[in-house]
């Protein structure tokens, strides 16, 4: 009789023959296709496992705007596959040190927002749900 494992995987036992044995592994690879890493499904994800994506904000991009001289803004783009109202965004400066900053960030939808800075000759790097 086949054993059922943790998240509903079926484990054939010796004997196991026939239409038990082919149920099983249709049953399994649907699973493996299905699965979300969500602690029900299948086992979570540790935040170790996880690769933050990177975007460069060029220097070269800022633009003055309505607000206090010296102040300038750029409209960045999330890459495919993240959403600004769910994913972390961290900031870094761009280069050796790669020290953290904390400019403003505004939303403009959950694609895009506009980050502030009073150096336009400095590039920084978002960090994304790394």
């Amino acid at each position: 009789m086949a054993l059922t494992l943790t998240y509903g995987f079926i484990k054939p036992q010796s004997g196991d023959r026939g239409s038990s044995l082919w149920t099983a592994l249709e049953d399994n690879i649907q699973q493996l296709n299905d699965h979300t890493h969500n602690g029900t499904n299948s086992a979570k994800l540790p935040a170790q496992s996880i690769t933050g994506v990177t975007q460069t904000i060029a220097s070269g991009s800022w633009v003055t705007y309505g607000g206090p001289t010296g102040f300038y803004r750029q409209q960045v783009t999330v890459p495919a596959g993240f959403d600004f109202d769910v994913v972390s965004i961290s900031f870094r400066e761009s280069g050796s040190t790669g020290a953290a900053i904390y400019p403003t960030v505004e939303r403009v939808s959950d694609t895009q927002y506009l980050v502030y800075t009073i150096d336009n000759t400095a590039d920084m790097v978002a960090v994304y749900g790394g």
